[in-house]
């Protein structure tokens, strides 16, 4: 079975929480009073004394593990969202992911899915920059999500708040034949590099309309069935 760097991150981080409790209770029990500073206990080619190994293995459980820990957490959390399944866990999120796979939907969203042009990580490639190498503004309005989700204090349905990057599709198509064909790409390209002129404003609506995802609309219920 092959792992990838999601799953060997998620098990490192469970070996690391189970040495930190491991540590924390061995060290919790031992009475540093009692330590000799003059016996010393062999480690390979070196040598420490029994107080200064179990002051290290204090620091290791109070300061190291706990660190490494949380950064393994942050490494799995940001990785996780170049997952499809990563945004379905929302029930908010039903709508985007049920049209993104409806056949028969015209959405930026369902015609990249259906046409295969982005093979994986769908949701992720076209809002890159919530991952690790996104910039700190799309990771606080992450944040504002997830602690908007968690206390339910958001309006349904949701909305998109501020405007959606062109970087994020010209990544993709920038320079490729089929937007260089385009004549009208040349004469905005300098509008569409900036933002000042939204990818959107041409090319439609990515996801389903607020009409759409609205609790007691004719689509609502089709929309927002589990995702698959």
């Amino acid at each position: 079975m092959k792992m990838d760097t999601v799953d060997i991150v998620r098990v490192l981080g469970t070996i690391l929480c189970l040495v930190g409790i491991v540590l924390a209770f061995r060290v919790g029990r031992r009475r540093f009073t009692g330590l000799s500073a003059d016996e010393h206990i062999s480690l390979g080619n070196a040598s420490v004394s029994q107080a200064a190994l179990w002051k290290m293995l204090a620091f290791a459980a109070m300061v190291v593990v706990p660190l490494g820990a949380a950064f393994l957490a942050k490494y799995h959390t940001f990785e996780g969202v170049h997952e499809v399944q990563a945004c379905a866990r929302c029930h908010v999120m039903r709508p985007m992911i049920n049209d993104m796979r409806d056949a028969h939907s015209q959405t930026l969203a369902a015609r990249h899915f259906r046409n295969g042009w982005i093979p994986q990580n769908q949701c992720y490639e076209c809002h890159s920059d919530y991952g690790l190498s996104g910039g700190m503004a799309a990771k606080a309005e992450g944040y504002r999500h997830l602690a908007r989700y968690t206390t339910r204090t958001y309006p349904e349905p949701i909305a998109y708040k501020g405007h959606f990057p062109n970087d994020n599709c010209l990544k993709c198509h920038l320079g490729k034949t089929p937007f260089e064909a385009v004549k009208s790409h040349s004469t905005v390209r300098a509008l569409l590099a900036s933002s000042a002129m939204s990818c959107l404003n041409c090319h439609g609506r990515p996801h389903p309309s607020r009409a759409a995802r609205t609790p007691g609309s004719p689509e609502y219920a089709e929309l927002m069935r589990p995702a698959e």
